[in-house]
């Protein structure tokens, strides 16, 4: 084919390939299931096989090595290959396959009547390479190719054999009165054999000609249904399928044009096909017999080529044990008798679910989980089956559990929502519908039905505040359930499983909440005045209201000032809790005010951040916090003592007071 035309369809593609979709196929699809038995149509080579409904399977050249695919689609008839070669739709569009690509369409080829080879003849009877029209050739009714070889039958009878020796020029071996008549023609190094309607096989062969040159035709056969040529050694051969189903073979030298070797064990045979791409009498041949069945036929030995089926299923989830709430993909994958591994799509397969409350298939293939428990999933794809179990469990607590004299029980309405039911009241008692599955009972009493069956309660319903409970262990006689107290926690346990979910009671907060904080709990309720902390009013009185867990592990402390006002700091471990409210660097835990009566001047320099001549050490430590050096002196008798900061700031004291400042 023309290199630029194919790599440019190479191009196109690999686009439908990627998405697996093309306007007439779905590459990497399986046959869904239910559908009439398929059949092979056709066979171009090794598991290269058109089935009776139109897809194919292909082999491509993958960087790991060859994979086998199977490709829907509406394939009527195709010409090639192992790796390489053409079809045509039903409604006459072109398609290719090669060593990298399954079938896919071709851009802009239609109107297509014949493929063999590479080549194609559209209807209107011109004769196409890639996307190259031949020249001088019009009105063509048939082509035909084999072994570099390509002849073109006209609608005016002219058998025409390309030139190989001269581009686009072409001989004629004959004149066929009737092209009509020609049901099929065949192919093979320099030789053309024509399959008439009435099962007359002639051949002609470029080298056999009479005195003036004109190629003699030889009838090799009368009662014909089929002709393929095949290289044999020391002469190539034609192989006949005879309208009584057996399989003949042409001679060698001078036999050529006889039929002298009956191909033994092939009977009933309609149709016959050779690996193209390997083109070798001793490679085998496919032979098609009447009832649509395939064998291949080696060394006298007959073996039968089976339809690919399913023989295994293997699914996959994203998740297997999600969370009530999440969506989970589902993987899907056929391996076929012919070591096919075919990832088949959610819509292409049956789903089942024995809980199917638990689980919610949605429009995009995927599964929502609807309530917490275990379900199984059984795939069914190509008549075979496989199981896997999803566990759902509850992301969040519900509330609000209760144990009474020693009896746990559960909001109805709430938990039921959470287990993928829905409960409605109804006069004095509930009923609570888990898929197909029915429960109802009444406030009170001990009587419940499920599932059309009396069930004893270990307790008595009731209402209080306006919500129903039910006792914890109807969920075990019902459902499975296995539920338990958990006596540290004040909080109900219920689990399917791995399923799990919890359902907390009004104390179960509080428990937490101080068991998170532990020793934290000791600064709640003290006060302290700020001095240097998230840009709050320096010196103002605030009070610990809480020390409140994060869901991180962390902890937030929470303030209170004297009008009421609530400050809360930022997230920070435990240890940074003490150092915070420890370090006097960010908070005092006196009243600065009371323990210092300095003038209002000195507290706005302070509150300010600023240092003045004759500051005392105190004033300068409010102002400036703690230096990181000290100097001391002794001068005279009296005593220099420098601070030093990070900012390279230094403030001197003289007898105590400020005397130089280098800022």
């Amino acid at each position: 084919m023309n290199l630029n035309w194919k790599k440019s369809l190479l191009v196109m593609a690999l686009g439908a390939f990627a998405l697996g979709l093309s306007p007439a196929f779905g590459a990497h699809e399986a046959s869904a299931a239910g559908e009439e038995q398929l059949q092979i149509k056709d066979i171009a080579g090794k598991n290269t096989y058109l089935m009776s409904d139109g897809s194919m399977w292909t082999t491509v050249m993958q960087i790991e090595g060859t994979r086998v695919l199977h490709t829907k689609g509406n394939i009527e008839t195709i010409s090639g290959d192992l790796y390489d070669g053409l079809g045509i739709t039903k409604d006459g569009r072109l398609v290719e396959w090669d060593t990298g690509l399954a079938p896919h369409p071709v851009e802009g080829a239609a109107g297509v009547k014949q493929v063999s080879g590479s080549y194609w003849l559209k209807s209107d009877g011109t004769v196409w390479i890639g996307n190259k029209k031949l020249k001088n050739l019009s009105g063509i009714v048939q082509i035909a190719y084999g072994e570099k070889d390509f002849a073109a039958l006209a609608q005016n009878g002219d058998l025409l054999f390309e030139d190989s020796r001269k581009q686009d020029t072409y001989k004629k071996f004959g004149t066929v009165a009737d092209p009509s008549s020609v049901k099929s023609m065949a192919v093979h190094d320099d030789r053309v054999a024509l399959l008439f309607n009435s099962g007359e096989v002639v051949l002609y062969e470029g080298s056999n000609f009479d005195d003036n040159g004109k190629i003699i035709p030889v009838t090799v056969a009368q009662d014909a249904v089929h002709i393929t040529y095949v290289s044999a050694d020391p002469t190539d051969v034609l192989i006949v399928t005879r309208k009584d189903g057996s399989v003949w073979l042409t001679g060698e030298y001078s036999n050529r044009w006889k039929l002298t070797h009956q191909v033994q064990g092939l009977s009933n045979v309609v149709k016959t096909a050779v690996d193209a791409y390997a083109d070798k009498l001793s490679e085998g041949i496919y032979a098609q017999r009447s009832d649509g069945t395939w064998v291949f036929s080696k060394d006298d030995e007959i073996k039968p080529i089976d339809v690919p089926t399913v023989k295994a299923v293997s699914v996959s989830l994203s998740d297997r044990e999600p969370f009530v709430g999440d969506a989970v993909e589902v993987h899907i994958q056929e391996t076929y008798t012919n070591g096919a591994k075919i990832k088949v799509p959610v819509s292409e397969a049956k789903l089942e679910m024995d809980k199917p409350y638990l689980l919610k298939q949605q429009a995009d293939g995927k599964l929502k989980t609807a309530g917490v428990g275990q379900t199984k999933l059984t795939v069914t794809s190509g008549g075979v089956s496989a199981s896997v179990t999803v566990s759902a469990s509850l992301r969040d607590s519900l509330k609000f559990a209760k144990q009474v004299n020693g009896t746990v029980f559960l909001p109805v309405k709430t938990v039921s929502k959470a287990l993928g039911g829905t409960a409605t009241p109804s006069g004095d008692g509930w009923n609570v519908a888990f898929g197909d599955a029915s429960l109802s009972f009444k406030v009170g009493s001990l009587a419940a039905q499920f599932g059309g069956k009396d069930v004893q309660l270990k307790a008595a319903p009731f209402t209080e505040k306006g919500e129903t409970y039910i006792p914890a262990s109807l969920l075990a006689d019902t459902l499975g359930a296995k539920v338990s107290w958990d006596s540290k926690w004040k909080q109900a346990d219920i689990s399917f499983g791995s399923a799990k979910m919890t359902v907390v009671s009004t104390e179960t907060a509080g428990l937490i909440k101080k068991a998170m904080q532990g020793s934290l709990a000791k600064f709640i309720g003290k006060s302290y005045w700020v001095n240097d902390f998230e840009g709050w009013e320096r010196f103002s009185k605030v009070t610990v209201a809480d020390v409140l867990p994060t869901d991180t592990g962390s902890f937030v402390i929470v303030f209170k000032t004297p009008a009421g006002k609530t400050l809360k700091s930022d997230s920070m471990s435990s240890s940074e809790v003490i150092k915070t409210l420890t370090d006097s660097s960010y908070f005092l835990n006196y009243d600065p005010y009371k323990k210092y009566k300095w003038s209002a001047s000195t507290w706005k320099q302070i509150k300010a951040g600023n240092v003045a001549l004759g500051m005392t050490k105190e004033q300068v430590l409010l102002s400036w916090g703690a230096p990181i050096a000290k100097d001391i002196q002794k001068v005279q008798g009296s005593t220099i003592e420098t601070w030093g900061y990070a900012s390279y700031d230094f403030v001197s004291f003289l007898n105590g007071k400020v005397t130089l400042i280098i800022m």
